[in-house]
């Protein structure tokens, strides 16, 4: 009788065992499709296929202000931006992370590019959530040179 009991219970907490295993798996797969795709990312300057002078030129300025800001159902570990000269040489590099800012969501970028040499750049931003999902979106620019308005001092 002892042991016709002792596996009535082994058997019973084996198949509780098993319903609880099962649940907690239903709800991993679950979260897992809730969010499966990178942050969506925003860029808010500069514009599209913007003209800016170079430093030393009529209405240059020092530097463009880079913004992007980006969603998503995850908290946000990364969020960088990258540009790149004409040769793809990689000429500029922001990043922050949730690790340098007291563990908060990474939701914008905020920094700038000297406007130094003449040439078409590209701009890449990059965010990463806490699931490892990333989204990367890019944005030309251009940098030209323009003359100083001469003029005399009679």
């Amino acid at each position: 009788m002892k042991i016709s009991k002792f596996f009535l219970g082994l058997t019973i907490a084996l198949c509780c065992s098993l319903i609880c295993f099962n649940c907690k798996k239903d709800e991993l797969v679950e979260g897992e499709d809730a969010d499966s795709s990178g942050p969506v990312i925003t860029i808010n300057t500069p514009s599209a296929n913007a003209v800016f002078y170079t430093d030393g030129g009529i209405d240059s300025p020092d530097y463009i202000v880079i913004t992007a800001d980006a969603t998503d159902d995850s908290q946000i570990d990364m969020g960088s931006v990258t540009v790149y000269n004409d040769s793809g040489e990689q000429v500029k590099y922001y990043e922050e992370t949730s690790s340098t800012q007291n563990g908060i969501s990474i939701t914008d970028i905020y920094t700038s590019f000297s406007t130094i040499h003449p040439g078409n750049y590209t701009l890449e931003f990059k965010f990463e959530d806490s699931l490892g999902n990333s989204s990367t979106v890019t944005r030309n620019v251009t940098c030209e040179y323009s003359e100083l308005s001469g003029g005399t001092d009679n």
